[in-house]
């Protein structure tokens, strides 16, 4: 190869060196990052007419996190007893938010124990899937 020739091609193998080591540097970055388990952000605003939504979907592995809204006129809270997760009593207007991993399949009730709320509709459902 001549002498011309190799300065025409230097900076193209210069370029395929560097994009070569940026791909294996990327593929090892990849394999190796821990995953990072996704969040599900839900809002459940507790009404006259109770939980709203009354309902909740999430997915094994997720990590959940409940902002509890109370927009009733009465104290309420959030309780979720087989996964050991509650919210304090919460006056009217006021909100707080519940963080769990939600690492087991099943379906779990959610009620607001404060005395007498259970019985008139003050109860909801989490499924994790």
């Amino acid at each position: 190869m001549t002498r011309h020739r190799f300065r025409q091609l230097r900076y193209p193998f210069i370029a395929l060196a560097l994009i070569s080591g940026l791909l294996a540097l990327h593929d090892h970055y990849r394999l190796n990052a821990s995953p990072v388990a996704a969040q599900r952000v839900q809002t459940v605003t507790i009404a006259s007419a109770g939980f709203l939504p009354n309902r909740l979907v999430f997915h094994q592995g997720e990590t959940v996190s409940l902002t509890i809204v109370n927009a009733d006129t009465r104290p309420h809270n959030l309780v979720i007893r087989e996964l050991n997760v509650s919210s304090a009593d919460l006056k009217p207007s006021q909100s707080a938010t519940l963080q769990f991993a939600a690492s087991k399949k099943g379906r779990y009730p959610f009620v607001s124990d404060t005395p007498g709320y259970p019985e008139i509709g003050y109860q909801g459902l989490l499924i994790i899937d």
